[in-house]
């Protein structure tokens, strides 16, 4: 009985239940519309449903056609919300759209270059419950709830996973999962969730790989696997391109020898370095500026990188100056389109819990080496460079000594491979206790319960 007990409160389970009933709590009390860029995901989920795999250009703007009642849905239940946190979501407009007919033949060309880019396997998740929903021709708000739905049940799936398939690091796994922002995302239509989860999948196989496997010689299903999780990820962000590097942690000797290894490490960068590539060939036309009536060029910006270095190092140097601590917070949860305040004790106690689980979940039977700390801070020193040239290139106003639009959410793929660094192999704390998995399922339940009294107070009171 004991040991059946000490099973429900593993690490998995403790994940599972806050998920999925948070989650869905998530999904519902989240008005339309109110993850980042959320009316621009179900633009274009909605148009991978259809069987757009690529967008298509009008006017020199990127996005596809598609039912002109989502658009009027969105202005409906959405205008001025964001960034107004006086504004609040009224029931009446709500309940309003939910007899809004879908007209699926009713169509215009909607906008959304943000989101026109990116690969269709992003949206899988959500376009299988838009597809259903189209098929039962529901309005377009429940259209929107169905993507949802099917995106937090993608996203939990794979994480649940992932926190089953790692040796090392389970409750930090489904503690990174829980953050209020992880769990936010999942919750709604962003391809974020697409991404978080693929790339926490795809460390948990490495670190089994490198530290749970023993001696034993690497399959060609775990080959097959971490290729399709790799091009997976390759496909969703090019900026998370070098979370592939995490592939030089496993141990030449679970290769056969270094012939072997070197083989399999080139076939597998070649091969995702392949499929990032052509996605991007695919879609580098529908590469247009995202800020319209500002002087946004990425042209010039990558003229200024590359023959004014100095200048983009002191951006960088600013925006460290001035956006850490939003960076921090952000990580950690600003909900909404960042305009949702959490209180200040969850931040404090989760960047705390975070960092006493990375330095005290220790499995005795597994060293993780220098090497395999170089290799996980490469990672995470390249995917940071790459997320600030990229909003340097496409969201920052030409000239400007700042970098504009960074944002914590963006770390949470390459997470895993930051916390490892704070690995250490001489002691640990033991975390098999049923008393540390009541512990932090009650922590959990407190920040939840406080994050959806924070929801509602901004949506609703």
């Amino acid at each position: 009985m004991d040991k059946q007990k000490a099973e429900i409160i593993s690490p998995q389970w403790v994940f599972l239940f806050i998920g999925v009933i948070f989650g869905y709590v998530f999904v519902f009390i989240t008005p339309p519309f109110q993850a980042p860029d959320e009316y621009s995901h179900m633009f274009r989920a909605y148009h991978v449903s259809l069987g757009g795999l690529v967008s298509s250009k009008a006017g020199g703007i990127s996005g596809a056609e598609l039912p002109a009642s989502i658009g009027e849905t969105v202005v409906q239940v959405s205008t001025n919300l964001s960034q107004h946190p006086s504004n609040k979501q009224k029931l009446s407009d709500l309940g309003r759209v939910m007899h809004f007919p879908l007209a699926p033949y009713r169509t215009v060309f909607y906008f959304f270059p943000n989101t026109a880019r990116y690969a269709p396997v992003m949206y899988l998740p959500q376009a299988l419950g838009i597809f259903v929903g189209r098929h039962l021709n529901l309005a377009p708000v429940y259209i929107m709830y169905m993507g949802r739905v099917s995106n937090l049940a993608f996203w939990i799936t794979l994480i649940y996973i992932a926190i089953g398939i790692t040796p090392v690091y389970k409750w930090l796994f489904a503690l990174l999962a829980l953050m209020p922002m992880s769990l936010f995302l999942g919750a709604s239509l962003s391809a974020d969730a697409f991404t978080n989860a693929v790339a926490f999948v795809f460390a948990a196989v490495i670190f089994r790989m490198a530290f749970g496997g023993g001696n034993d010689a690497v399959s060609t299903g775990e080959l097959a696997l971490i290729f399709l999780l790799g091009a997976m990820l390759s496909l969703s962000k090019q900026v998370y391109a070098p979370v592939m590097l995490l592939f030089l942690i496993i141990p030449v000797s679970r290769f056969g020898g270094l012939k072997n290894y070197i083989l399999s490490a080139l076939s597998f960068f070649i091969f995702n370095a392949a499929a990032a590539f052509s996605w991007f060939f695919l879609s580098k036309d529908l590469l247009v500026p995202l800020r319209n009536g500002l002087d946004i060029s990425p042209e010039r910006q990558l003229y200024s990188i590359t023959h004014h270095p100095l200048d983009f190092v002191i951006a960088m140097k600013n925006t460290l100056l001035k956006y850490w601590a939003d960076v921090l917070t952000d990580f950690i949860g600003k909900l909404g389109w960042l305009d949702t305040e959490l209180p200040s004790y969850i931040h404090i106690t989760f960047w705390g819990l975070l960092i006493f689980i990375a330095v005290c979940e220790n499995n005795g039977a597994i060293v993780i080496r220098r090497k395999d700390k170089a290799v996980a801070a490469a990672v995470f020193v390249c995917v940071t460079f790459l997320i600030v040239v990229s909003q340097y290139l496409t969201w920052t106003v030409v000239d400007k000594d700042i970098v504009e639009g960074l944002t914590g959410r963006y770390f949470i793929p390459v997470s895993p491979a930051l916390f490892m660094l704070f690995y250490n192999n001489k002691f640990h704390v033991d975390m098999g206790g049923r008393l540390f998995g009541v512990a932090i399922m009650s922590y959990l339940a407190v920040v939840m319960i406080s994050t959806v009294a924070a929801m509602i107070l901004r949506y609703y009171l």
